[in-house]
Formats: structure tokens, sequence, C-alpha cells
């Protein structure tokens, strides 16, 4: 055969292969297009080798479609895959031959998304971390990429979770380091770390997570515990040994403005000449001249025409009136308002920090609450943002944190602004003997500092039982539980009261007894229930009024009768208790020994060394004598402190000393306590005040 027969014997047989060939992939789509699933499928696979993208894309639809016995995602997937993958190498002839059939790449495109949405369904199906995973690997492409990936993670971030551990979250963001939970999960590793490295809350083991971890931003709180834990006494040496011993600890500043306070509590030119003499390495001796110049000071606030400012305590101005309002000098500083604004000024009417917020409040170790619009933050001293005004609600410091409402839910920071428990309570309190209350999807519970629960979150209404238990209250009976929820005692009362003296009082069908901290019955409730039980019949040291058969008497922490029931009448326990006998009123002791006679109309028991008398409709206070104090001349009388009683006749006000003497006459329609050594008097227009350590009455100097 010569060399041209053979030629063209090869080009006949090529052109006979492609047309056959080319046959195939028609006839596989002709039946395609008819159903004919069977042949189509057959046609599809002959044509493999010589329309590679194409039959493998008739495949994927034949595997797709729920209509015929052939139906696999799996193998609809692999055949789309083959198909996009070989489709670029097709020629353009091939390309436009089998446009007829609908077929390009935005055909392979489309039904690779259908296909991945069906995988997506499959995977729905039964979900799991591992599922999603490869889902969001083999389908890059799909609609729901992203949704398999956020699925993916938050079955990865709940397993992380509920193991809570460090080591669960730190797998979690080593595995998905692009994860939308990647900030919570990075919080929850930085915490727990935390939590577990310092479990025992020694100096030490505070001390170790700071070098083991310089990084945690947990540090701060390491930081804050080494140094509430090296002052916890809060003494001046405690705080000189701090600065010594941690001069890197980021509360030195606090620990050295802290020592000059205590060292400085009574502000005198001779204790401050003394410190800069102990402490000539003290950072701040500017403050230092300037509290020789205002230190020795104190002024409080007066009015004039509406308006406020400061007077010494003989009355004297020192700061004109000029402010719509103003506080008490705190720490140095006192808030003013002015144009509506609030800013703080010094005693030299310096304004330190300018007048741009809605409301203040006093200075309190150096940080005080603002409000800007509706919103609360905390500055220092100088004015500048511990916390940006960004809260809805805030509380006050307490044990060094503070809650507060940002959006719908609270949380808790520390004194640095930073947030140590994540808002998700309903509401919040503050903390008390290392807990605090909480309400957590309408339960409450109790709060360590670390957030984490001391009492679980399982009942609508509880309170604090002493130290170890909760009161569980209910519509008609009340519950003794543990801390873990764990009931120890269930009793059918009405109310348990508060425990005073180790003993509370419980009211049961119309009787009282008594129970103590562990929550046992030290008193069976026998006693009778009478009006102002609640505060009557609780224990006041060792005793407690009760009652019985309608006589009152006197019980010891054990029900002891020490008064016998025999008193138709009697006040509350106190070192000469009032009683009532045939009308009159008169003073026993607690040996039950008649010590004033009964012979007024009313009397009430013993407080801040008198006793409260009537005679006819007028009141006055007799000495343990029986001698007059307080002349029987006033339509009310009560005590203030445990010198001091008010007094009134009619709509006006007065104060008496315990011995006698009228310090503040009867002329103002208000009194009341403003700070702990002052008494605020209002009449009219005028402010007044009773200054306790002096019994003086102070006055503005206005003329």
């Amino acid at each position: 055969m010569s060399s041209l027969q053979i030629k063209i014997l090869v080009l006949f047989i090529v052109c006979a292969f492609n047309y056959a060939n080319a046959g195939s992939i028609d006839d596989a789509f002709k039946a395609l297009n008819q159903f004919n699933y069977f042949e189509a499928k057959k046609q599809f696979e002959k044509s493999l080798k010589s329309n590679e993208s194409a039959a493998n894309y008739g495949l994927a639809v034949i595997y797709f479609r729920t209509d015929n016995p052939f139906h696999q995602l799996d193998s609809a997937y692999v055949k789309i895959v083959r198909s996009e993958k070989a489709y670029s190498a097709m020629k353009d002839k091939q390309k436009e031959a089998l446009k007829k059939y609908n077929f390009d790449y935005a055909a392979i495109e489309s039904l690779r998304k259908d296909i991945s949405s069906g995988l997506y369904k499959a995977v729905l199906k039964n979900p799991s971390e591992e599922a999603y995973d490869q889902y969001q690997k083999n389908n890059p492409w799909a609609a729901e990429y992203q949704k398999a990936i956020y699925s993916r993670d938050s079955i990865g971030y709940l397993k992380a979770k509920n193991a809570n551990t460090s080591a669960a979250f730190d797998l979690f963001l080593k595995r998905y380091p692009e994860s939308e939970f990647k900030k919570e999960a990075l919080n929850n590793f930085y915490r727990l770390q935390y939590k577990e490295n310092t479990d025992g809350k020694t100096i030490a083991s505070f001390l170790s997570f700071e070098k083991q971890f310089p990084t945690n931003p947990y540090v701060a709180d390491a930081q804050d515990q080494v140094y509430n834990l090296s002052t916890t006494r809060n003494q001046v040496k405690d705080y000189d040994l701090f600065i010594k011993t941690y001069p890197k600890n980021k509360n030195v500043e606090n620990a050295w403005r802290k020592l000059y306070q205590l060292y400085m509590s009574d502000y005198s030119m001779e204790r401050l000449e003394k410190f800069q003499s102990e402490y000539p390495n003290y950072p701040y001796k500017d403050e230092i001249t300037k509290d020789k110049k205002l230190g020795s000071q104190q002024i409080i606030p007066y009015k004039n025409a509406g308006k406020f400012g400061w007077m010494d305590l003989s009355g004297n101005i020192v700061i004109p009136a000029q402010y719509s309002t103003v506080g008490f000098f705190k720490e140095g500083l006192a808030w003013a308002e002015k144009s509506g604004k609030y800013g703080f000024v010094n005693k030299a009417n310096e304004v330190v920090i300018p007048f741009k917020f809605s409301s203040a409040n006093d200075f309190d170790k150096g940080r005080a609450i603002v409000q800007i619009d509706t919103l609360f933050g905390i500055i220092d001293r100088s004015g500048a943002y511990i916390v940006e005004p960004q809260y809805k609600d805030i509380g006050q410091f307490s044990e060094g944190l503070i809650y507060a409402l940002k959006d719908s839910l609270y949380g808790y920071f520390d004194g640095l602004g930073y947030p140590r428990i994540p808002e998700q309570y309903e509401e919040a309190f503050s903390f008390s003997g290392g807990i605090a209350k909480v309400t957590y999807k309408g339960l409450e519970g109790y709060i360590d500092a670390f957030g984490s629960f001391k009492v679980k979150p399982l009942y609508e209404s509880i309170n604090l039982f002493g130290d170890s238990a909760i009161v569980i209250e209910g519509d008609e009976t009340a519950k003794l539980a543990t801390f873990q929820g764990n009931e120890i005692k269930t009793i059918l009362i009405e109310e348990i009261g508060t425990l005073v003296s180790d003993r509370a009082l419980v009211i049961s069908d119309d009787k009282i007894g008594y129970l103590d901290k562990r929550g046992q019955t030290v008193i069976p409730a026998t006693y009778d229930y009478f009006t102002n039980a609640r505060s009557e019949g609780e224990f006041s040291g060792m005793y407690a009024k009760a009652s019985k058969a309608g006589k009152f008497g006197i019980i010891d922490r054990f029900g002891k009768p020490v008064i016998p029931f025999t008193y138709s009448k009697l006040g509350a326990v106190s070192s000469l208790i009032a009683f009532e006998k045939a009308g009159k009123w008169g003073f026993i002791d607690l040996q039950n020994k008649p010590v004033i006679p009964p012979m007024y109309e009313a009397a009430e028991s013993f407080k801040s060394g008198l006793g409260v008398v009537q005679l006819l409709t007028l009141k006055g206070a007799v000495n343990a004598k029986g001698e007059t104090v307080i002349p029987v001349e006033h339509t009310t009388i009560k005590p203030l402190d445990d010198t001091h009683f008010l007094v009134s006749l009619g709509a006006f006000y007065g104060i008496y000393t315990n011995k006698g003497k009228l310090v503040v006459p009867l002329e103002y329609v208000n009194i009341r306590k403003v700070q702990d050594d002052f008494y605020i008097l209002t009449k009219g227009t005028e402010l007044h005040y009773f200054y306790v350590p002096e019994n003086k009455l102070i006055k503005p100097n206005l003329e």
C-alpha cells in the first residue's frame, strides 16, 4: 500500500471516529432531553474520552435529577467537578456546537451550585462540625458556603464553651482563626487561662500568671489582685511596702495616692510637713503644694438668692454663690452646676474639670461617675475618662467592680474600665462579700468576681441567708436551700426574715419562731404573730420581743423567757423597755425590774440614752432616773443618732441633744442628714446646717 493510500485511510478512520463520537454526544443530549436516562447515560459514558466536559456534565445532570434510578448526589458532584475542570480544554468549535443543548460554562456553574445546594441539604439532616467543614472545603462556590462556615464555627464554639477550658478555646482559635466567633473565643480563652492559673488566688499565683502570660489582658487584673492582696489591711505601711516591692505594677500611682490619702486623713499642716519628711520621693509634689494652700480649710455649700456657693463652718463666705447647685468637697474637689452643665472645682474655685456633664457624682477613691446626655461614664481626678460615657445605667464601685447596662443587658467592669464579666444579665447588683446578685434569663442567682455562678439561676426570687444558703420565696411558702440549689429545708411559712444575731424570724400560720444561720430551728414557731413583729420581733443582741396568749414578754436566743409573758403591751427590746399597766406606761429593765413607774399615756423603749414619753397629747423624753430631759411639749420625738433627737411642734422641727440642750430651734420645715457630720436645715428659701461634732448651728453671713 502506497504512502498516499495510507494517509487517505488514516484520514478516513479519524473522520469516521469523530463522526461516530459526535453522533454519540448528540445522541446523549437528545436522549437526555427525551428523559431516556438509560440511553443518555450509555451515550454520555461512551463520549467521556472525546467530549470529557460535556459528557461529565450530562452524567452530572442524570445523577442530580431525582426522576431516575441513577440519582446520586455524590456522583453528580464528582462529574460536575470534572466537567468544569475539562471545559477550558474544549475547542471553540465544540463549545459552539453544543450550545444548542444549552451546554456552556454558565450551565456548568449553575448545575454545580444546584448540586452543592443539594449536598448542603444532606448535611443539614446530620449536621456536625466535621460535615460542615468538609462541605465548605469541597464547595467554595456554593451559595451556602458562608452558612456552612458559620454553622461549623457555631458547633465548634459551643463545644469549646461546654468544655469551658482555655485549651478548648485555644484549639478552636487555631482551627478557625478567621471565625466570626474569634473575638468571643479569644475573650473566653484569656478569661479561662487567667482563672485556671490563678485558682489559688495568692500573690504568688498572680505574679506567676503575669510572668507566664504577659500578653493576656487579664495581666492588668492580676496586677490589681496583687495590689489588693498586698493592701488588704488598708494601712500606710502596706502601701509603702507595695510601692517598694512591685515598682512596675500599674497600681503604684494608686498606691502612692492612697498612701497619701491615708497618711493625710486629717489634712493638717503638721501632718503634711511630716509626710514630706517621711516620703521625699512622693512623685506628686505640686499637689502637696496646693494642698498646703487649700487643705486646711473645711467649707460647705450655702444658698443665697437661688444660687449656691461655699462657706466655712463659721458661716463666712469663701466662694460666692454663683452655681445652680453644688456638692460637698470630696478628695479636694466638689461638683457644681452652671448653665445646665456639671464640672468640678477646687477650694480656690478653680475649674479643675470643665463644665460639660449632664450630671456628676462625688469623687470616691479618685473616680467619679458622670453623665453625658443619657449615658454614664467614669472619670479620674484629671477629668480623663476611665470609662467613656456609653452606659444607660451604672452602679457604684464595690470590691473593685461596678455593674453597667450598655444595650439591654448588664455586665461588670473594673476601676480601669476593663470588662470583667460579659453583658448577659437582665438585672445586676453591686458586689458584697465576693458575690453579686444577678438576673439571668428571668431567674435570679449569685456570681463571683469571675462571673461564675456561686448560686445557680434556678428560681425567680431568692435572697441570701447567712453566708452559705438562700431563701427561695413562693406565693405561700418559703424554702431554704444551699448555694448549689439543693434544698436543705422546706418550711411551709409565710416569710423568713433576715439573720440578726444569728437568728432569723420565721412566720407560719400566724406563729413566730426562729432559725439559726444553718437553717436549723432553734426556737419553734409557737409564739403569736403581733403588729410590727417583723421589726420588733427580730433579735436585738441576745433578746427578742415575743407574744403568747395575748401577752408580751422577752425571750433569749434559745426561747427561754427572761421577762415573763404578763404584759398586755410592751415596747421593743432595749436597756429599758416600755411597758403598759392599768392604762399607764413606765419602764422596766431586762431583769423585769420596774425602773420608772407607769405614769404616762404612752412610752417608747430607750434609744440613744432616752425614753420617749407622752402626757396627754404631747411628747418629751426622760433619762434612766425618770428625769425629764426633753420637755413634754412636742408633737413628735425620734432619735436622729446616738446623741441627738429630732423634735417637732406642729409643722416645725428642731434638734435636742440627749442631755436636754436645744441646739436647733423649732423653726425649720425639714431636717435631714446629708453628710456624716452634717444635718441640713431648711425654712423657706434659707439653707442652714447643724454640725454634729460641735453641736453647732451654721448660718451663712450674708451681710
